[in-house]
């Protein structure tokens, strides 16, 4: 009888402890012990998640025809990152820039700046970001279209959902196409500190073809856009333009300029002369301003080119992120 109470013991025992041995708590903790026992449940957890995400939609303004359009987030994602980064670009950097794109868009979501009127966000690149619809991909790309259409969704469902805070809140996802080597911080170009919007290296810069470029504009040329932002000019030429300020960040970036007799920065002057970016040098000669142009854009935040470099040099979309928005976590 003894025997046998104790076979009972051992049987009861066994049933018990069978189901849990399949576990691998070789790393002990209760939390280890947690995960492994609701490991299913916190999976169906996520994939219920990610399709509410899936249907979420957003409605776009569209500036050429001034209509608000609704669509699903993920559509909205791949026409932005269609329009924002060349599609022959790595697919890592196109995750970062999906994962830029849709911070942007949770921030203005969040706490709308009044841009879009009654909408989400406008396709106006001057104010928000730009948006390609599926007509205008196939239009622009040809007959590689299903071959782009198809990497940019894949890069964009492999991270949608994913965005980058800052002391809990949403960061201004700022990028641009190309930098001379080094990023600029926001303080330098809009005025104001961002504490993840700061100068950091950007080398592979350096090896695009579109480096640098000269532009010339005739002196009525550069008087008629000083008109059109109030701004007389007369007198010789040769004495419009002059104080220019350099960065302290390597970047060649204009910090101030005067410019017929009113100072200005650089990024304003170059937006007035539709230059490609802040950092430029200016010589004078029979009538003619020759601008000697560095990169490409603001310089603040990601840069594109730079993203895609740090992708083939084998960088994952998580090491871009941290690398130009560092402090930011990626949640």
């Amino acid at each position: 009888m003894k025997t046998y109470a104790i076979l009972c013991l051992v049987l009861a025992l066994a049933m018990f402890v069978s189901p849990v041995a399949v576990l691998n708590f070789s790393e002990f903790s209760a939390e280890n012990v947690r995960a492994a026992l609701f490991a299913d449940s916190a999976e169906n957890e996520t994939e219920e998640t990610r399709e509410d995400t899936e249907t979420d939609t957003v409605a776009v303004l569209q500036a050429a025809s001034g209509k608000v359009v609704e669509m699903e987030t993920l559509e909205y994602l791949v026409g932005c990152v269609a329009c924002e980064m060349p599609p022959d670009y790595s697919e890592e950097a196109l995750k970062a820039q999906t994962v830029a794109a849709y911070t942007n868009l949770m921030r203005l979501k969040t706490n709308p700046d009044g841009k879009a009127g009654d909408a989400d966000i406008t396709d106006d690149t001057g104010k928000h970001q730009g948006y390609y619809d599926e007509a205008t991909r196939k239009e622009k790309w040809g007959e590689k279209y299903e071959v782009y259409n198809e990497k940019i969704t894949n890069a964009v469902k492999a991270v949608f959902g994913q965005t980058l805070t800052y002391e809990g809140a949403y960061i201004t996802a700022a990028y641009f196409a190309l930098c001379p080597g080094h990023t600029e911080s926001a303080k330098n170009i809009w005025g104001g500190d961002i504490p993840y919007l700061v100068s950091v290296t950007s080398p592979g810069d350096k090896l695009s073809p579109n480096y640098s470029e000269t532009v010339t504009l005739s002196a009525e040329e550069v008087k008629t856009a000083a008109q059109a932002q109030g701004i007389t000019l007369s007198g010789d030429a040769a004495n419009w333009i002059g104080g220019l300020t350099f960065s302290e960040n390597r970047t060649g970036v204009v910090t101030q300029i005067t410019f017929g007799g009113k100072a200005m920065t650089g990024q304003d002057f170059r937006t007035m002369l539709s230059l490609k970016s802040p950092a430029f040098t200016v010589k004078y000669s029979g009538g003619n301003f020759t601008f000697t142009v560095t990169g490409s854009g603001h310089f603040v935040g990601m840069s594109q080119y730079g993203a895609d470099y740090m992708a083939r040099q084998g960088a994952d979309y998580q090491e871009i992120l941290a690398h130009y928005y560092p402090g930011t976590t990626l949640t």
